[in-house]
């Protein structure tokens, strides 16, 4: 999450005259703001400084207690949160313009959404002893080896438990973990069983995402270079498109010197299938 900008009435407090020189030095340079220390001194000495910039003190709390917010514990993100909000309206209280609020307003409500996601990530470690996305790996690292070794048929149903994976429900969030257990589908059903058993692999996969997009079009280059001269020019023909759009998009992302060397690839591939 990216906090708002320091608002002006904070960023004046150096230079106004009006702080003892001990925390006026907490806000110099700009843009070196020590905003952890920041917000204990104004939990501290709020009482205390001049009322001309209590309000303006308050609000630096505030900004200092949302600074780097995201990356605390649930419950901890919970009272810097609220601490927050409570000196936010403690500036209103003392004369700072709602203007000069609102974005962190609306940053903690952010915050309270993040921390709901936090506590049920924290939950799950404590159930399963490992994140989501840990877990897969895991399993990815077995299949991997499984199929190194030969034992291809094991290898396979590993690499579909990962593939069908409860992206949305349980393992929310590591959807691209799921994309890895269907690309080793795919790639194993192309060069052992055919075109057609690789085209199956590829719907199951485009219905298993549930609207989602397989491959996400960003990582759309390794599928198309693993698939190169296994007789699916139709696949690779919507992989390259899909991969092009998202170099076009807004914002774009652009194609990198071995994706442009993979697409070319592709593209020989589809006009040599046209002109056969």
């Amino acid at each position: 999450m990216d906090l708002p900008p320091v608002p002006p009435s904070v960023r004046a407090l150096a230079t106004s005259g009006q702080l003892p020189p001990e925390l006026a030095a907490l806000f110099t340079p700009p843009g070196h703001e020590r905003w952890g220390r920041i917000a204990e001194a104004v939990d501290e000495r709020l009482d205390e400084v001049d009322p001309a910039v209590r309000g303006a003190f308050a609000l630096a709390g505030a900004y200092g207690h949302l600074d780097d917010i995201e990356f605390l514990e649930s419950g901890e993100m919970h009272e810097h949160n609220d601490r927050a909000v409570a000196l936010i309206e403690e500036a209103l209280e003392h004369g700072v313009p709602d203007e000069e609020v609102q974005e962190l307003w609306d940053f903690t409500y952010r915050v309270q959404d993040a921390a709901h996601l936090a506590r049920d990530h924290e939950e799950y470690v404590a159930k399963h002893g490992a994140t989501a996305e840990r877990r897969l790996n895991i399993k990815l690292e077995e299949a991997h080896a499984r199929y190194e070794a030969g034992d291809r048929d094991a290898a396979l149903r590993l690499f579909r438990e990962v593939a069908e994976a409860d992206v949305w429900g349980e393992f929310s969030g590591a959807a691209h973990r799921s994309d890895i257990g269907w690309c080793r589908l795919l790639h194993d059903a192309a060069h052992h069983d055919g075109p057609e058993a690789a085209r199956k692999i590829w719907e199951e996969a485009k219905a298993s995402r549930h609207a989602a997009r397989f491959p996400y079009p960003h990582w759309s280059a390794p599928p198309i270079e693993m698939l190169l001269g296994t007789g699916v020019p139709d696949l690779l023909a919507i992989l390259a498109r899909e991969r092009l759009e998202a170099a076009e998009s807004n914002p774009p992302w652009p194609l990198d010197d071995d994706e442009l060397r993979v697409l070319a690839l592709a593209v020989d591939e589809i006009e040599r299938y046209h002109r056969a």
